[in-house]
């Protein structure tokens, strides 16, 4: 019996196929909804995209999932669904997840690509406790609940007007709409990138921000973190502009360059890590 529907917005046809390849070796079968996002008459936003097909899952659970994900043994989505099958109707469940804690980090199980050396890489700093526990938003590469709460509690594609953050700002509206609770869960999925961190998430982010401001006076997505208040929004804004985007674009320059192996050596040299 099929009870969940697989939606993935997708614009990359060699990396999307991978994908399905990897979903239908799993144990569990499943319904796929591929959205094409190629062309002119393509999404803006992946919240959009999403909601658009709402109307065609008619399946018990619903998942969606990036396009650079590769389930990475056969039962990788039954145990997803048993996790589903234990959670409330309006619950979030991802793959990666953060608490509003100013100590907290990523938990997860999930491997990435390495940015400038393709290895795989833990994505966070902690494993999931106990194979699930509960935290308070989860990142957008594989995520789902019951379709039943998506088709009542539709992606706000106009605070996510972009493609970030659409699973965050569910996660959020759950907790204050429907007093829902999220989940991480283990699971053993590469997820072949790092996110990017752009101007276009910024301020994304800190609309996300504003949007929840008198629920949360903090809010951290497993990208980026901030206090609420306008005078914290400014500084996160010229923290990414001044220090991190400078940053990472001298990076990926000395990786161009293959400046950047050399440099890691150096580094580890003197500081003794390995």
């Amino acid at each position: 019996m099929c009870n969940v529907t697989v939606v993935c917005c997708w614009t990359n046809e060699k990396m999307y196929n991978e994908f399905l390849a990897t979903l239908k070796a799993q144990d569990a079968p499943c319904k796929i909804i591929g959205i094409d996002n190629r062309g002119n008459n393509a999404f803006t936003s992946c919240a959009a995209a999403y909601n658009s097909v709402i109307g065609e899952i008619d399946t018990e659970y619903v998942i969606y999932s990036h396009q650079d994900i590769l389930l990475n043994s056969p039962g990788v989505l039954s145990k997803f669904l048993s996790y589903l099958a234990n959670i409330g109707r309006d619950d979030i469940l991802g793959i990666a997840g953060v608490k509003f804690e100013l100590s907290s980090h990523i938990f997860t199980d999930i491997m990435q690509t390495h940015p400038y050396d393709g290895s795989l890489i833990p994505a966070g700093r902690y494993h999931v406790e106990g194979g699930i526990m509960e935290c308070d938003t989860v990142d957008e590469c594989f995520f789902g609940g019951h379709a039943s709460h998506f088709r009542d509690y539709p992606f706000d594609a106009e605070t996510c007007d972009n493609w970030h953050l659409y699973a965050a700002e569910a996660c959020m509206r759950a907790k204050t709409k429907a007093h829902a609770k999220i989940w991480v869960c283990g699971a053993d999925i590469i997820h072949r990138s790092i996110g990017n961190i752009n101007s276009s998430f910024v301020f994304g982010f800190c609309r996300l921000c504003r949007k929840y401001a008198g629920d949360f006076p903090f809010i951290r997505t497993t990208c980026a973190c901030s206090f609420t208040d306008e005078r914290s929004l400014r500084k996160y804004i010229m923290k990414h502009f001044l220090f991190v985007a400078p940053k990472k674009a001298l990076m990926r320059q000395m990786s161009r360059m293959n400046i950047y192996f050399f440099m890691r050596k150096i580094y580890r040299f003197f500081t003794g890590r390995k």
